[in-house]
């Protein structure tokens, strides 16, 4: 029953969620059934080696970034690399409102001397200039950072480069950074596809709960 599903409304759209994130905004446009089974009908995610495989190195890289302890998933070719982030902010939480429409997220490192958002990747399909360009995460922790300070911020991916092997995932020893500053009217296009997306997923979402009533 509608009364059963969670229904969070802004003053002009119903949500399933009190804040939609950019993981919430890609899985619309790249699986809506996906999207629906997870936010709508509150369906546990399916297991994934790739997720598991990347939570596993972010949680390695914050407890280097915060603590120094180097565990067994941060791999060794990348400690140099690593090393001088020791002691920035990391798994900073940014919320941004937008219209009334709360944006929520975690930066994975956030160098605040140098006004730069810093990124971790780990993929088998590498990251290009493209990519990060192109990338609302990026934009949307870049934006959500400017609002609190006087510069648009660098914004920075670390890509590690990952394979398939029997039982799931190993680093192939690849790795590099990918450094870009948005303008501004690519961060104020950002904010009209989120004020889209959300105004797509309400009415979807609208129909869904009157289907269940």
């Amino acid at each position: 029953m509608a009364g059963d599903l969670p229904i969070q409304k802004t003053k002009t759209m119903l949500l399933p969620k009190p804040y939609i994130s950019v993981s919430q905004i890609n899985l619309w446009y790249s699986d809506r059934q996906k999207y629906i089974n997870r936010y709508f009908l509150n369906l546990p995610e399916e297991p994934s080696i790739y997720m598991d495989f990347g939570k596993q190195f972010a949680t390695s890289t914050e407890t280097f970034i915060k603590d120094g302890i180097i565990d067994d998933n941060l791999p060794h070719f990348y400690l140099d690399k690593i090393r001088p982030m020791k002691g920035l902010e990391a798994e900073k939480e940014i919320s941004l409102s937008i219209n009334d429409i709360q944006v929520k997220g975690f930066i994975d490192a956030w160098d605040v001397h140098n006004n730069r958002v810093i990124d971790f990747k780990t993929s088998g399909k590498p990251w290009t200039m493209d990519t990060l360009k192109t990338s609302l995460q990026m934009k949307v922790y870049c934006l959500a950072m400017f609002v609190n300070g006087d510069q648009i911020p660098e914004c920075q991916i670390n890509w590690l480069g990952t394979r398939k092997i029997k039982n799931g995932l190993e680093f192939t020893g690849e790795s590099y950074e990918l450094n870009h500053t948005f303008e501004m009217d690519e961060l104020l296009k950002a904010i009209v596809l989120i004020e889209q997306t959300c105004k797509e997923i309400s009415k979807t979402y609208t129909s869904f709960l009157h289907s269940h009533n």
